[in-house]
């Protein structure tokens, strides 16, 4: 759907709303949840885990990519670094911008 389609706001309002209410239901039950459950280490290790996992994800979504098993994960990991050198990019200043 374009931004100039009349709907495209007010579903996005809708979508918005909908990850909020999500993420303050992760944030405020699940999470402090799942840590009483979790010994210290363990809550340690996966958070670790997790970090090491994202740096071998793609860090935007390819809408074209293959999403049946095994090419998806392949597809991710060819992905991944072309992701993060043109984050890269992204981040670097532009000129007159630095001082």
């Amino acid at each position: 759907m374009s931004p100039d389609n009349k709907d495209f706001f007010p579903l996005l309002d809708i979508l918005m709303t909908d990850l909020h209410k999500h993420i303050e239901h992760e944030s405020n039950e699940d999470m402090p949840r799942l840590e009483e459950i979790l010994t210290r280490e363990e809550s340690k290790s996966l958070a670790n885990y997790f970090e090491k996992t994202k740096l071998i994800l793609p860090t935007r979504s390819h809408p074209s990519a293959p999403n049946k098993p095994y090419f998806e994960n392949f597809a991710a990991m060819l992905a991944a670094p072309i992701d993060k050198f043109m984050d890269l990019l992204r981040a670097f200043p532009e000129e007159g911008k630095c001082r």
